[in-house]
């Protein structure tokens, strides 16, 4: 891609003298702010800053909304971990070396990456069908649902609520996959370039 600063050229022509040219790193290095790296590392630091600013908002909401002290209790436990994660990603790009073996670094990083995307579109269809069948338990939600008396009404309350939801989740992945599927997919076609030509 063009946004890129090419990284496969680097690695090509520091292979092609046999030995690390400290030059062409340099400039690399100094000209990370194009690479695909770089722009998933800052959608990283947005998330965790928005999380870290998110966090206080959302507690007030919960006790506003009088949950319980448990549910409050594991969003808490929940944000740290993806603080924690959100770091552990970070540091890993951080550690990712034009110097070294570039393909087994750039490699590692994608790993990671990949599984960060995975996880990310499993927890957005996990929480949409928590959500779908917590608001038919919810016990807020009952006089509403007491209303429903037929079989009819039934199917018709879930098949509208199924669909939201499925809607909902499909944009939240689209949006996922647009912010950093593609990315991730670059660097994937990257790894496969680099080792199809040692």
């Amino acid at each position: 891609m063009a946004e890129e600063f090419d990284i496969q050229s680097v690695w090509k022509k520091s292979k092609e003298k046999g030995a690390n040219d400290s030059l062409l790193i340099n400039t690399l290095e100094r000209k990370g702010t194009r690479t695909t790296l770089y722009w998933i590392k800052t959608i990283l630091w947005i998330e965790f800053w928005l999380s870290i600013v998110g966090a206080p908002i959302m507690l007030w909401y919960l006790d506003d909304k009088g949950d319980s002290f448990w549910f409050t209790i594991l969003y808490i436990v929940i944000t740290i971990i993806y603080l924690v994660y959100y770091q552990f990603l970070i540091r890993k790009i951080n550690e990712f070396r034009y110097d070294g073996n570039v393909v087994h670094s750039l490699k590692k990083v994608y790993g990671y990456l990949w599984f960060y995307l995975l996880h990310y579109k499993v927890v957005i269809w996990a929480s949409m069908i928590f959500g779908l069948i917590y608001g038919f338990i919810a016990p807020e939600n009952q006089e509403g649902l007491s209303k429903l008396e037929t079989t009819n009404q039934w199917l018709i309350a879930i098949g509208i609520s199924t669909f939201i939801v499925l809607v909902i989740g499909g944009i939240m992945h689209f949006l996922v996959h647009l912010i950093y599927g593609r990315k991730i997919k670059r660097l994937r076609r990257m790894v496969k370039d680099l080792e199809n030509q040692e």
